[in-house]
């Protein structure tokens, strides 16, 4: 057996209607990796889909922890972030990959701030530009199509796209400096979404699809950041990775339509993880 994988996750977390930390630690786990966890919010629920949340600010414990962690010496196999309450906490996040990543640290970047073309409640402009600058810190960015179009200031277009207007996106990120983008939330045909990929160190294209359903899914992207970040951890080749995670938000969309689960209230991932479970059984 392989050693196990520890990764750090920095997200919010939100009481009800599952995402961020609340789908990261589970599915993480469940990918075989070590899930330790930096909150960077505290809120009743997310904030799309509820209204009258609560929210508490941890930006004052963000830092903290880290220098905890590094006192300890803590090793960390990879680094993955994703909601932040405010462009401070990108800063913050800086700091944090300072004190916790090492040179062989996996550091994934989920610019977790838009969605349909707008930005999440409490989020602007100044929020696009602090994920900006985190991209040069990022080995693998995870925007979704809206995030990909408000961080290389291009019009965001609803609906089926061609594969490329998605190629001049990410050859537009590959200008902030990552070295691996994927972008979530892509239809190239009717009946259609996926992720489409893009290595920048050798130029290879990844298109990955399933079966579309009508209407959204809150905390899809967070199911699928979190499985795709796992699997890298863990060592899987990108292709590998992204079919794997899209196999699983795929099949977690299927059970919540199943059940007529409300959609802010989540995906139905807990009914898919043994599944996904044998899937990885299979790969490594």
């Amino acid at each position: 057996m392989d050693n196990l994988k520890r990764m750090a996750a920095i997200h919010d977390i939100s009481g009800l209607g599952k995402c961020s930390l609340t789908v990261a630690l589970p599915v993480v786990s469940a990918t075989g990796v070590e899930c330790c966890c930096i909150p960077t919010a505290l809120l009743s629920t997310h904030t799309g889909g509820f209204t009258g949340w609560s929210f508490r600010d941890l930006s004052e414990e963000m830092l903290p922890v880290a220098r905890h962690w590094s006192d300890l010496g803590v090793h960390f196999d990879s680094v993955y972030s994703g909601y932040l309450a405010s462009p401070e906490q990108g800063r913050l996040l800086e700091k944090t990959l300072d004190l916790i990543a090492g040179e062989d640290t996996l550091i994934i970047v989920d610019p977790a701030m838009a969605d349909n073309g707008k930005h999440y409640a409490n989020l602007g402009d100044s929020m696009t530009e602090s994920f900006r600058k985190l991209m040069a810190r990022a080995d693998i960015v995870t925007p979704n199509l809206t995030e990909a179009c408000f961080l290389t200031d291009t019009a965001y277009r609803p609906g089926i796209c061609e594969l490329g207007f998605v190629l001049e996106l990410l050859d537009k990120i590959s200008e902030l400096g990552p070295g691996t983008a994927a972008v979530t939330g892509v239809s190239l045909e009717p009946g259609k979404l996926g992720i489409v990929a893009k290595n920048f160190e050798n130029g290879k294209v990844s298109v990955v699809m399933n079966d579309a359903m009508e209407g959204t899914f809150h905390g899809s992207g967070d199911v699928f950041a979190s499985s795709f970040a796992a699997l890298l951890t863990r060592g899987a080749e990108l292709e590998t990775a992204l079919q794997l995670a899209e196999n699983f938000v795929a099949d977690c969309i299927r059970r919540t339509e199943k059940r007529g689960t409300p959609r802010h209230y989540g995906l139905d991932f807990e009914g898919a993880l043994p599944e996904y479970i044998r899937s990885i059984e299979k790969t490594f």
